[in-house]
């Protein structure tokens, strides 16, 4: 269905945990990710590779955050009650590749073009802002 040079690839993760503290409060699994996945159509022509992709990840409201990690109020967003929480985000990227001979490449991307903030879930970063790749890649 696709013209030639086009794929689309699409990865998908969703996982449930619960865990249960030593007091006996069960809870989400802290280390149970929200839903989150990647979305890539690549293009290729010639010694040409183009890459447009998407990375988002679903929400873990306050009511649905672990117990442990409700006091953890610095690295997580804070909701109309001031609770805190894991808001969703999404993230648009562009990246291309031009093969200047078998041994030898150029990359050139933007990652997040839209500048939005996002956090992948537990990892402590939360921030906007555009990352600029350059690269040359060489095999020997």
């Amino acid at each position: 269905f696709l013209p030639n040079g086009i794929t689309i690839t699409s990865k998908f993760n969703y996982q449930r945990g619960i865990e249960e503290d030593d007091q006996g409060n069960v809870s989400r699994s802290r280390h149970a990710a929200p839903a989150f996945g990647i979305t890539r159509i690549d293009y290729k022509i010639n010694k040409l590779q183009l890459q447009w992709y998407a990375m988002y990840s679903a929400a873990v409201s306050f009511d649905n955050l672990n117990i442990d990690e409700r006091i953890k109020t610095a690295i997580y967003a804070t909701d109309e009650n001031g609770n805190p929480f894991s808001p969703s985000w999404l993230t648009l990227n562009f990246k291309a590749l031009y093969q200047l001979s078998p041994a030898i490449g150029i990359t050139a991307g933007i990652e997040n073009l839209t500048d939005k903030r996002y956090r992948p879930y537990s990892s402590g970063l939360v921030a906007p802002g555009r990352n600029f790749i350059l690269s040359l890649r060489t095999n020997f």
